[in-house]
């Protein structure tokens, strides 16, 4: 089977998973990355960018108001990109970029099925209309879209499109492991949140826990942003910093509990960090919901709080009895081991679909 995989490529947990996933179960696999159109994107200190301001800030105009040259040239060279590979399957990974009479044009030229999968919210309020105009345009020309949460069900049915199922996150297990002996004590510590910062409760908690004097760290991306961030500044001793690959999974597994606070940008009601935090056998605390407590069982496979008063109890009891913490977590890693959470079931999953469509 033929599978071309387009998206903006960035990281190697997103778009580059799933490719080496379909890769491993023996299917040829070609990709088509946008994140190159654009010499200045918003990651400039992880790729390369255009040195001249001016031009570096037309790119990056583009990018964000997805208008302009560079919009429509992605959109020319995937049509060609899919002439050459005459794909059986194309899978747009978060198609912001992609124009309606792309996906439509590449189905009438190619005579190939074309999926579709978010791991963002495109109904969110909290995004800027323009941001998912062309991928809402296209979604009745997609042959199937997996959604990444239960809520988006809903939301896509409300536009009378019924082609959709669940496609949850998953961890990686070259990336996302357990670690016998630690090689270093840089990130030990009690308790454990990496995620970035959104205003909803989450530094009142972790304000909390550090005023109970509770051993916590804390790293992730736009906490400057919170009200609290002097106190964080002052407590952990400078920036609160992100961490990413090998140094996130020894963090994890440094943590006697980690924690999980959830997307509401996002609507999320599970997220990655749910099976990546598994997967190390550290104990996984996180915001209950639903969905989250039919995949791990509360007090067994994993822990769930309410409210910052909650999780300050649980953390305390837990950290008063390692036994059964550390009990929890290998019970949580036994059963996202069982049910499958790893990239290549999800893969798996999208072949299913493939072949039943």
């Amino acid at each position: 089977m033929k599978i071309l995989i387009a998206a903006d490529w960035h990281g190697e947990i997103y778009a580059e998973a799933i490719f080496k996933g379909f890769e491993s179960l023996g299917h040829k696999t070609s990709k088509f990355s946008w994140k190159e159109y654009f010499y200045h994107y918003q990651y400039s200190d992880i790729y390369k960018t255009e040195t001249n301001r001016i031009i570096s800030l037309y790119y990056k105009a583009q990018n964000k108001f997805i208008l302009g040259p560079a919009i429509w040239k992605i959109n020319r060279d995937l049509l060609k990109k899919c002439s050459e590979v005459k794909p059986d399957l194309v899978f747009v990974y978060r198609g912001t970029h992609i124009f309606p009479k792309t996906i439509a044009a590449i189905k009438e030229k190619n005579n190939c099925k074309i999926f579709g999968y978010n791991n963002d919210d495109p109904f969110s309020i909290g995004y800027p209309k323009y941001f998912w105009r062309y991928f809402k345009k296209s979604i009745p020309f997609y042959d199937h879209i997996f959604a990444y949460r239960p809520k988006n069900i809903d939301d896509y049915k409300s536009l009378n499109y019924n082609n959709i199922s669940i496609l949850k996150s998953y961890y990686l297990k070259d990336k996302n492991f357990h670690i016998n002996e630690l090689p270093t004590d840089k990130y030990k510590c009690d308790v454990i949140f990496i995620g970035h910062f959104e205003d909803d409760g989450r530094d009142e908690a972790i304000e909390l826990l550090i005023k109970n004097d509770i051993n916590i760290k804390l790293y992730g991306t736009d906490w400057e942003k919170s009200k609290k961030y002097k106190m964080f500044f002052n407590y952990f001793g400078g920036d609160v910093e992100p961490l990413y690959g090998d140094n996130y999974n020894l963090a994890l597994n440094s943590a006697k509990i980690a924690l999980v606070f959830l997307s509401k940008l996002n609507n999320d009601a599970y997220t990655r960090r749910c099976f990546e935090i598994p997967a190390t056998k550290t104990m996984m605390m996180a915001e209950y919901t639903d969905e989250l407590s039919k995949m791990f069982k509360e007090g067994e496979e994993a822990e769930y709080f309410r409210d910052k008063i909650e999780l300050l109890k649980k953390v305390k009891y837990y950290l008063a009895n390692e036994g059964e913490l550390k009990k929890v977590g290998g019970n949580g890693y036994l059963r996202l081991v069982k049910d499958g959470h790893e990239v290549v079931d999800r893969c798996r999953e999208v072949i299913r679909v493939y072949e039943q469509c």
